[in-house]
């Protein structure tokens, strides 16, 4: 009988150990859960910090249009796309829907296609008429004055040009809607 008793207290034991280190991991693993989350929240930086001026530029539009940083509207739409980027091909069709309901016209919608060659142009096609339009290459003055750091990258600049808000998918960005 005393050998029931102490295997009865030992399994007991054993399993309130179990019971102890479960709890453990449960804990860890809620941090975990936390920091992982606190880490997918935080938008990817793609462009210039929220609050900050995009630097001095000059830049041909691909109808031939001089445009400096001056020239910028206020409450400006700005896109950043690449020809083979999968996800740039993704945001395409919501980029056009949103060109064509921003307040103000293509005047307010600037678009940069960055890369080289024929695809470039096709990119470029897509948005004649729904925006300001230019080709760069990825060290171009327009990618430099607005540190793009990825791509697709969209921007808002509020009034006085200063960045507003900036995403890495288009439907992120608190767009005007025209009236």
């Amino acid at each position: 009988m005393p050998l029931l008793t102490v295997a009865v207290v030992l399994v007991a034991a054993l399993g309130l150990l179990n019971l102890v280190l479960l709890l453990g991991v449960i804990r860890r693993l809620r941090e975990h859960t936390d920091l992982l989350s606190e880490r997918q929240s935080a938008p990817p930086e793609v462009m210039l910090e929220v609050g900050s001026i995009p630097g001095d530029f000059v830049s041909t539009t691909v109808d031939g249009r001089l445009r400096t940083r001056a020239d910028l509207p206020p409450m400006t739409l700005v896109a950043f796309i690449s020809p083979g980027c999968d996800h740039c091909e993704e945001q395409l069709p919501l980029l056009r829907e949103r060109a064509a309901e921003m307040p103000g016209g293509a005047e307010h919608v600037w678009v940069v296609v960055v890369g080289k060659g024929p695809e470039t142009q096709t990119y470029a096609d897509l948005f004649t008429g729904l925006a300001t339009v230019f080709v760069e290459p990825g060290s171009g003055p327009l990618p430099t004055a607005f540190a793009i750091k990825g791509f697709p990258a969209f921007g808002l600049l509020d009034e006085r040009g200063i960045v507003k808000s900036t995403a890495f998918g288009i439907a992120r960005l608190d767009l005007p809607v025209a009236r």
